[in-house]
Parts: structure tokens; sequence; C-alpha cells
């Protein structure tokens, strides 16, 4: 301020007499204005200084983690996270450089404000008025405002994609009729329409995107589309196609030195060999994801992989070590505030807790998993939580209860095409029917089941599915039919090591065997 006046006072002899010849009025005027002008500069100094301190202390990578783990709300997997968080850091970028024109300086500066307390309203309001503006310029002006207006609806919709589903899936499709060659807007909706069960034309998207990264001859996005194909493939049931996929994506990654899409592959190859019942080949495949995640310092991966380890030690019978990993994985997701994968958690400790015999336990972990999954819309999730409860009220007795749960569980496996659930919740409405004496409704069940297990290789559940068809056969006195089943069960059992299932199988044998002996 100080400054000003000493320019004034050093202003060449000919403003000075041109000053001194005003009259008294306009040298009052003039000087008004120039001390109204004083702190409107600068307002404006501070206003510009405060957003480049802003840029330099808080990088658009920062933010974008800051604002992922803030409202992380529907997560499908590790490797869209990745993508979204990509996409959350070209929000900001293109919010900071709306911020460096004039008519929107203000509104984006406002906007990133927010962002960083976890608001995305003003700058998803601002992304769609860009978009707009530049699809009604593109008619008028140019095809490449087009392109203009997609990326605006990408931003737009890596916004949504965290606390609005039906506006992120608007958002994406707008992008893709815009610009039909981005390989991230297709991969985006296809997130979009994995999430709301949409499995086939999330799909056509993921196809969408593995074509332009061939046209591109772009290796990367190739990668990444077979990725998600895989991730289609195995929810509905087609091991062998989603694991052709994994090894594709698995070995583009590993020739680009990708670690992260590396880690991804491996646990996807995990899972698959944990549905076919190689526990230790599934064991193997997430040990070297975790490692991987551990180098890397990715939580989210950690997490994903201690809860997968989890769930190979329950299916041993080894409780203890099962909850372990959950609780360890649970306390990295809290931390993290990833819901998804607090609810997995919540699901999974129910599962040892009604193993244990402590139903109301189990029901508390069960209603929490359920609560997060509605909250998230989670179709998944919700099916696996109605199935659980339906476990607790079958056990208890309450046996129309327990279809009640089975049915909703059912009606959404069968909405998104998960046909794992679908062969679960088969099983499980035949062990109704047949406490209910209804042996042939209950053999019906059993051997829908069964017919999806021995599509989908999936071991356990044919195990599970040859063991309830013997106890119906023992029921209708063809022992020996009900001991060739069980050997079956037994059989396959022992290929998973699922110690607890080959103590009950063999206890039924040999009752049998007891039973001939008396004869």
């Amino acid at each position: 301020m100080y400054k000003i006046f000493e320019d004034l006072i050093e202003m060449p002899v000919t403003v000075w007499s041109w000053f001194i010849k005003l009259d008294t009025g306009l040298k009052f005027a003039f000087i008004t204005l120039v001390l109204t002008a004083i702190p409107v500069a600068v307002m404006a100094c501070n206003f510009l200084l405060s957003r480049k301190k802003n840029k330099q202390d808080l990088t658009s990578d920062t933010l974008a983690e800051k604002l992922y783990d803030k409202l992380d709300q529907a997560q499908q997997s590790l490797q869209s996270k990745d993508e979204e968080i990509r996409g959350l850091k070209d929000a900001i970028e293109g919010l900071r450089d709306l911020e460096e024109q004039s008519e929107t300086a203000k509104l984006a500066a406002d906007a990133e404000k927010q962002l960083q307390e976890g608001n995305t309203d003003l700058a998803k309001a601002l992304f769609r008025q860009v978009a707009q503006n530049s699809v009604k310029k593109g008619k008028e002006v140019a095809a490449t405002e087009f392109e203009k207006a997609a990326q605006a609806y990408r931003r737009l919709g890596a916004l949504a994609y965290l606390d609005n589903t039906h506006e992120a899936l608007e958002a994406y499709q707008e992008a893709v009729k815009l610009d039909t060659q981005n390989a991230d807007g297709w991969n985006s909706l296809g997130h979009i329409l994995l999430r709301i069960g949409e499995l086939d034309k999330a799909g056509e998207a993921y196809k969408r995107v593995l074509s332009i990264g061939e046209s591109q001859t772009d290796t990367e996005i190739i990668a990444v589309a077979y990725g998600n194909l895989g991730v289609i493939r195995q929810t509905q049931g087609d091991l062998a196609g989603a694991e052709d996929f994994y090894r594709k994506s698995l070995k583009i990654n590993e020739e680009l030195g990708r670690k992260e899409g590396m880690a991804n592959q491996y646990g996807n190859l995990g899972n698959i060999r944990q549905t076919q019942g190689d526990l230790a080949g599934a064991e193997d495949f997430y040990r070297k994801s975790l490692k991987i995640n551990e180098e890397l310092g990715r939580k989210e991966g950690m997490a994903n992989q201690y809860g997968n380890l989890g769930i190979i030690r329950a299916t041993q019978g080894d409780l203890a070590g099962a909850e372990d990993f959950y609780r360890k994985s649970l306390t990295i997701n809290e931390e993290l505030g990833r819901k998804e994968g607090m609810a997995a958690d919540y699901g999974n400790l129910g599962v040892i807790r009604k193993t244990q015999g402590d139903l109301a336990g189990a029901e508390d972990f069960y209603r929490k998993s359920l609560k997060i999954n509605e909250e998230l819309g989670r179709k998944e999730g919700m099916a696996a939580a109605y199935g659980n409860l339906g476990n607790i009220r079958a056990t208890q007795g309450d046996l129309a209860g327990a279809e009640d749960f089975y049915r909703k569980s059912l009606k959404i496996n069968e909405e998104l095409g998960c046909k794992e659930g679908m062969a679960n919740l088969y099983g499980n409405l035949g062990i109704i029917r047949q406490t209910q004496g209804d042996l042939a409704g209950a053999e019906d069940f059993y051997r829908k089941s069964l017919k999806i297990n021995e599509e989908l290789g999936r071991k356990e559940g044919m195990a599970a599915d040859y063991g309830n068809l013997g106890v119906i056969r023992k029921t209708q006195g063809d022992l020996a039919e009900a001991e060739d089943l069980w050997l079956k069960s037994l059989n396959l059992y022992k290929q998973i090591g699922a110690a607890p299932m080959i103590d009950k199988v063999q206890g039924w044998l040999d009752e049998l065997t007891d039973a001939k002996g008396n004869k």
C-alpha cells in the first residue's frame, strides 16, 4: 500500500500539472477512486495468491485420494478404484483449468473449496453447464466442441460415481454418445452398468474399450478391458472364459511392468481357483497379490487379500485363523472408509459366529452388512446378506422366515445372472423342503443346484449337493444310492481340504456301515 503512494509522488510533472488544475471536487473524487481501488486490488491479489498456494499445497493426486477416501461409496473392484482415482484427478485438473478462465474463475474456485470438504454438488453443476454449452457450440460452430462436452460429462461422472449412481450413469451415457472413441468413457460406463447388475450391457461397454485399445494399439487399455471382461464372465459363471481373460490381462501387465494390474489379476485368478475348490492354488495367487500390494503400499489391495485368505481358512475349518484375517481386513477398510469392504468383512465375521453357534452375534454382523449394501445399492452384497439371514432363520426353526430371505436373495441373483449365488439358494431352498417333509420338492432344488455347480466346476457346491441328495436317498430307504452319493461328496471335500465337512460326511458313512452291519 505504501508503494502505491510512493508511485503517486513520483508521477511525471505533466500528470501533477493536470491534477493541480482540477477543481477541488474533482480532486476529491479522483483521490476517493484511487483509495477505493486499493482494497479491491489487494483482495484480487490475495485471491490469486490463495489459489496459487492452494495448488501448491494440495496436488490433484492428493485431493483425488482425499476425495475418494471421504466419499468412497461403491468400489466395484480395486482395479476400478484405481481408474476412478485417475478420473477424479482429471476432474480436479479440469476444475483448475476453469479457474484460469475469467467467466468461470469464481465458481470453479468455490467448487474446489467444496470438494476439499467432500461436497461435489457445485463442481458437478459447473461441469454440466460446461458440457451443455459445448454441445450448443458444437451444433453451431465445430464438432470438436462435442469432445469438450464429452470430457466435461466424464468429469461429472467421475464425481457422481462416488455418491449418485443414476447421475453417473446418465453422465457417462452422454459422454460416449458425444465421443464414441474415448476408452475412458466406455470403461466408466461399464463399471456403472456392472454396479447396477446390467451384465450384458456392461460387457458390451468393455468390448468397446477392447476395440478402441486394439485400434489404437494401446496395450494398457487392452489389459484393462480383458480384466473387466473377465469379471463379467466370472459373474455369469463362465470360469474358463473368465480365466482366459484374466491370463491375457496378466500377461500384458507383466510385459508392461504394471504391478497394480498384476496384483489385480493374481487376485482374480485366486477367486477362480477358490470357486473350483483348489484352495492351495487360490492361496498361492492371493499371496502373490498380497505381496505386490504390500510392496506398493496399496492398503485396499491388502484388505481384499486378507479377506480372501480368511475365506480359505474358514473353508479349511480354521475359524481362529479366518477371523484373524477378517479382522485385519476390517481394520484397514474402516481406516480407509471403504464401505463395500466393511460390508464383506461383516458378512464373513457373521459366518464365523454362526459356525460357532452364536446366532445373535451372527445376525448382528449380517444386519450391519445388509445396511451398508442397501445404502450403496449393491445388489450382490444385498443378496449375500439376505441368504445369510435366511440361514439364521432356518437354524432357529423359522422355515417361513428362512424361505422369505432365500427367495429375496434368489431373485437378485437371477437378475444379476449370478450362477454361483443361484446354486447356493437352490440348495438352501432344498433344505427347507426337506425339513418340511417334501422330499420330491427338495430333490428338485438339489438337482437344480447340482446342475449349475457342475457347469461351474464348483467342487464345494457339488459336494454339498451330493451330500444332500444322499440324505434324501437314505430317508427313502435306498442305502446303496445314499452311500454312492456320500462317497462322491466325501471325495470332493477331501480334494478341497474342507476338514469340517469331511468329518460330517464320514460320520454319515460310518452310521450307514453300522446300519448295514446290524441287519
